[in-house]
């Protein structure tokens, strides 16, 4: 029983090959078939051969290779990224309050309490180094 299954899908297979034809009748209107007309006819088997081959397997493939699908890291790191850094936004904060103090006439103090001489052009370097620095890190 097993063969006679199996000769029957070999014949099956074999007739499945069909010929594709193209004419144009008196009208000037084209016809396709897969059986040969009386008139003449363009046997255009070979050029729509490879037309009903389903490749979207294999290019499927190749996309999720280039755009994987989002998994649950990737939405927990969106959420982390758009979510304010709060350490970030303190220093920033540090940084604005500073530049405000040093922005007019100031005394700098060490650590040990005592004054320590600064003069107006360091005192501008300072301010504008300040400023450089909060317009790279910090957000608007």
């Amino acid at each position: 029983m097993k063969k006679l299954f199996f000769i029957f899908l070999l014949f099956a297979c074999v007739n499945s090959h069909a010929e594709v034809y193209r004419w144009t009748d008196a009208n000037g209107k084209v016809h396709f078939g897969d059986k040969k007309p009386k008139v003449a006819a363009e046997d255009i088997t070979e050029k729509v051969k490879q037309t009903n081959v389903d490749t979207s397997t294999s290019e499927h493939q190749k996309l999720e290779t280039l755009f994987r699908k989002e998994n649950q890291a990737d939405r927990e790191y969106q959420q982390q990224q758009a979510q304010p850094n709060l350490e970030l936004l303190h220093r920033c904060a540090e940084a604005k309050k500073y530049l405000d103090t040093i922005n007019g006439r100031v005394q700098f103090i060490d650590a040990d309490g005592k004054a320590v001489k600064v003069t107006e052009e360091e005192r501008k370097k300072k301010v504008i180094a300040m400023q450089q620095e909060i317009k790279e890190n910090c957000p608007n």
